[in-house]
């Protein structure tokens, strides 16, 4: 199914040079780098709703890692600056069922719905290791991780923040309880950050077991660094934020070492708190429909909070969903903070035209 992760990626000593040169400040370092992920419109995974998870969950991985092999086999030839890694997905049931409730699955993500109806059912929620769900998915990740770790591919994972978490958990009502009840969100959001840093603390241990561990099983996430999606913040106002999602973001990141944020288009008013989140490595800001381009909205950011970004370890890296041409036009914006461009194609030729035009304008810069 797969092979040795230098057969999709011949130039990996350079390319690993590059991005750790990148994120470590070393001088000479480039000041921006490409990922590209082709396909992503024209090949599918499976579908969710086809198979029985909850007697044969093997046969749905199986044919998603041979789904994210052909994924690798499209990159051939693709000199950006991406590592390949194996990402799970289940739908974004699987990001609070390990706490309480049911998956349901479609057939391209999955729902659970909120388990505290009434404000009492709080104080019934606990950490159970023999919870059907977070056993399922640590076996998941425990099958992948034995399938990949032997051709030295780095699995990815993330994890809702705790404030996605208490959302997940609470529904839309938590938006009212934001107003009426601010001690009742924050006895929620004390049991969603325990809730998340267990659960997270779990899938590294399989991730990174003795014997599948690799030199590359860090790329993407690792023992003392976390990375979270803030969707929610999307929604709410930076106030909001500031009260109920930063500070226990920021534990999480303090627990951990270091970590990561991952947010949409939708939402570029938080972004701002974000950057002032400590031991953050990376925020990532992916295109929402209908909304402005994330390029655009980091330079407007940029121009409006220029104190917020820079060249330092205290400043995170922003990378950005991008066009070919977008990479190319807000280049220069790496001049001021460093810049990953994250450009989706349509297919393999697409992507390496982005490489190519995106090498030649570093040359020139």
């Amino acid at each position: 199914m797969f092979h040795d992760i230098s057969y999709y990626k011949p130039d990996l000593h350079d390319c690993i040079n590059r991005v750790r040169d990148f994120f470590s400040l070393e001088p000479g370092a480039p000041q921006a780098l490409i990922y590209t992920f082709p396909s992503v419109l024209t090949l599918r995974g499976p579908a969710l709703n086809q198979y029985d998870f909850e007697h044969d969950m093997q046969s749905y991985l199986d044919d998603y890692l041979e789904y994210q092999a052909q994924l690798m086999e499209i990159r051939l030839g693709i000199e950006d600056d991406w590592i390949l890694s194996v990402v799970p997905y289940m739908g974004i049931g699987e990001f609070s069922a390990f706490v309480a409730g049911e998956i349901e699955f479609g057939e391209d993500t999955s729902w659970a719905a909120p388990v505290i109806n009434e404000k009492s059912d709080l104080e019934t929620l606990c950490l159970d290791p023999n919870n059907k769900w977070f056993r399922k998915l640590n076996e998941a990740t425990r099958y992948m991780v034995r399938k990949i770790a032997p051709y030295r591919i780095p699995l990815g994972r993330g994890y809702y923040s705790p404030l996605d978490l208490a959302w997940a958990l609470r529904g839309e009502a938590i938006y009212m309880d934001f107003y009426e009840d601010p001690q009742f969100v924050h006895n929620l959001m004390e049991f969603a950050l325990s809730a998340t840093e267990w659960f997270a603390r779990a899938q590294a241990a399989e991730i990174f077991a003795p014997d599948v561990v690799h030199e590359l099983s860090a790329w993407h996430c690792g023992p003392n660094r976390v990375a979270v999606s803030e969707d929610i913040s999307s929604l709410i106002s930076p106030s909001h934020y500031a009260q109920y999602g930063a500070p226990y973001t920021q534990r999480l990141f303090d627990s951990f070492g270091i970590g990561e944020v991952h947010c949409h288009s939708a939402g570029p008013h938080v972004v701002p708190e974000f950057l002032k989140l400590k031991r953050v490595r990376q925020i990532q800001i992916v295109a929402d429909p209908n909304t402005r381009r994330p390029v655009e909205i980091l330079a407007d950011l940029m121009d409006k909070n220029p104190e917020l970004f820079g060249k330092s370890p205290d400043v995170p890296v922003i990378a950005v969903d991008a066009s070919p041409q977008e990479a190319v036009d807000y280049y220069d914006l790496s001049r001021q903070t460093r810049i990953v461009f994250s450009v989706v194609t349509e297919n393999a030729e697409e992507a390496r035209h982005a490489v190519d035009i995106f090498r030649a304008k570093q040359k020139q810069c």
